[in-house]
């Protein structure tokens, strides 16, 4: 339940700079910077909370080849939204090449939080890591 909360935030991040960049607004910039600064805050403890389900998992289950590979993608992600949020420089509208490559960091990083999202689910439904 820990993973809803970064995964919003940082999801929809690109929506906001989407809105910054039609409405010539500097609101929806810096929604967009604090969202991804309080995704990434929170996706340090849902990650803390993922690791401790995946070491309980038995070695030999088939769950822990899904773990490995939901856990390298969502750390890809929050790495993608850690490297746009200095790229970014701050709560204003990025300017110049920082503008193309925030949005492009922060639309692999949705890319990246969907395929992670989708081997958390196939975890939990699937394999019921992380029921108890």
């Amino acid at each position: 339940m820990l993973s809803d909360f970064p995964i919003a935030l940082l999801g929809t991040s690109l929506l906001w700079d989407a809105l910054g960049m039609v409405r010539h607004e500097p609101l929806w910039w810096a929604i967009s910077f604090w969202n991804i600064s309080l995704g990434l805050a929170l996706a340090l403890l849902t990650a803390a909370a993922g690791f401790v389900d995946y070491a309980a998992i038995p070695e030999g289950d088939p769950a822990v080849k899904t773990g490995t590979c939901h856990m390298a993608v969502m750390l890809s992600a929050v790495t993608v939204y850690a490297i746009a949020l200095v790229v970014r420089r701050g709560p204003a509208a990025p300017q110049g090449s920082a503008l193309l490559g925030t949005l492009a960091l922060e639309a692999l990083g949705v890319l990246l939080l969907s395929v992670g999202g989708w081997f958390g689910g196939h975890l939990v439904f699937h394999h019921g890591v992380g029921h108890d």
